[in-house]
């Protein structure tokens, strides 16, 4: 999920920078990556990666804050969507950039900091506290979550 979390950022830049066409094209691929990839990761995470966690810890609400911060991000990805549409249609980036470029710019930041988070906090103890097999069984079930289908040793 780390790989397309510039694509917030270059769409931020672009709405101001470049020309409208190259524009809309960042701003779709900002879009893609959040649909495609973050926000089917942030569920998937829920499903497995949390649950595993709160598990081993014992700890039910254990990742309580990284599920209110998928909130903030479905809720901010939501927000943008909206903006991004009426841009479009107007067909004016201009108009919409005081709107577009603090979500873009404020999601970078949120998200960056959320997977960071998880990778130091989460999948750390994880795999500090699972056997390597454990680790590859629980792999594989985030990816299947995700709707992909997934081979030991990836």
């Amino acid at each position: 999920m780390h790989a397309g979390l510039n694509t917030l950022q270059v769409a931020a830049t672009a709405i101001t920078t470049a020309e409208s066409r190259f524009a809309l094209a960042s701003l779709d691929a900002a879009m893609e990556y959040l649909r495609e990839q973050l926000l089917p990761g942030c569920r998937a995470e829920e499903a497995t990666i949390f649950a595993a966690f709160e598990s081993v810890t014992g700890a039910p609400n254990a990742c309580r804050v990284m599920r209110a911060q998928h909130t903030s991000i479905l809720r901010m990805a939501g927000d943008l969507a909206q903006v991004v549409e009426a841009a479009q249609v107007a067909g004016d980036l201009a108009e919409y950039a005081k709107y577009l470029q603090p979500l873009l710019f404020g999601l970078y930041a949120l998200c960056r900091v959320h997977l960071e988070s998880e990778d130091e906090a989460y999948v750390a103890t994880l795999e500090a506290m699972l056997s390597h097999h454990q680790v590859v069984t629980l792999a594989g079930q985030f990816e299947l979550a995700l709707g992909r289908g997934f081979e030991p040793g990836e």
